[in-house]
This record gives structure tokens, C-alpha cells and sequence, in this order.
């Protein structure tokens, strides 16, 4: 098999595609995607108050669904998880349309309870940030 060694280019981000970072040419606290066609962002969301999500809150009618809903308006969702303990969600979107703050305003305005058993108190505990693209 042939083995090619390189002799120019880097890992830094890719150009056409992350187009909208401030300064890509020196950047590393970025996510590079050169699979997707705009820069992504990952939410995590915490739903705060010691609320998990239940394997029925995954359903169809669930508060997931609701969640990737209000996430979907203005962002093309790429993938999400839920972790069961903990309370959290991490969604991976394209082409957002806003940020954590502006998420975290959208999810705490339902200021009720959501879902297919409606145990997901949607309010003031709600918080969002950037999460980053983190393994651990």
C-alpha cells in the first residue's frame, strides 16, 4: 500500500466552511467540521431543579421532542443525546439562528410543565451554554 507524506496543509479550520469564525487562521477552541456545511454549535441544556429525563420522556409527545422543537425553529439539528441521570441534553445544530442565552430565554418561556407525563418543569432552572465538542 502507498504511504503519501505530507508536505502542506494543516488542522486548522477549514475555510469555506468555517467561514464565520472571528479568526480561523490561528483559532483551536473551535469545532472544525469539514463533513457539515456550516460551523456547528452544541447546546447543552441542564434542566435544573434535580429533574431527569424518564425513558417515557424519549416518546413521541415526550419532552425531548419538545425541547428539539423549540431547538429546530431556527437551527438545523444535527444530532442530540440525552443522558438519563443528570438532567441533560446536548444538541449538536448547523446554521443557528441563535445562541445559549437566546435558547435558554426560548425554553424557559414555556414556564410550565412538559412532556408525554408532563414531569418536566420547563422555567427558571433551565439553563444553556455553549458546550463545545467534549468527549468526557
Amino acid at each position: 500500500m502507498a504511504i503519501f507524506t505530507r508536505t502542506a496543509g494543516d488542522a486548522l479550520p477549514v475555510n469555506n466552511v468555517d467561514a464565520g469564525l472571528t479568526s480561523p487562521a490561528t483559532t483551536t477552541d473551535v469545532i472544525i467540521a469539514p463533513g457539515l456545511t456550516k460551523v456547528p454549535t452544541i447546546f447543552k441544556i441542564l434542566l435544573g431543579n434535580s429533574q431527569n429525563f424518564t425513558a417515557a420522556e424519549m416518546n413521541t409527545g415526550g419532552a425531548v421532542e419538545t425541547i428539539l422543537r423549540a431547538v429546530g425553529r431556527d437551527s438545523t439539528i444535527v444530532m442530540y443525546q440525552v443522558q438519563g441521570t443528570g438532567g441533560q441534553m446536548d444538541v449538536c445544530v448547523e446554521a443557528t439562528g441563535t445562541d445559549a442565552s437566546g435558547l435558554q430565554t426560548r425554553l424557559r418561556a414555556f414556564n410550565a410543565n412538559i412532556g408525554a407525563a408532563a414531569n418536566v418543569y420547563m422555567g427558571g432552572g433551565v439553563t444553556v451554554t455553549n458546550a463545545g465538542l467534549k468527549s468526557a
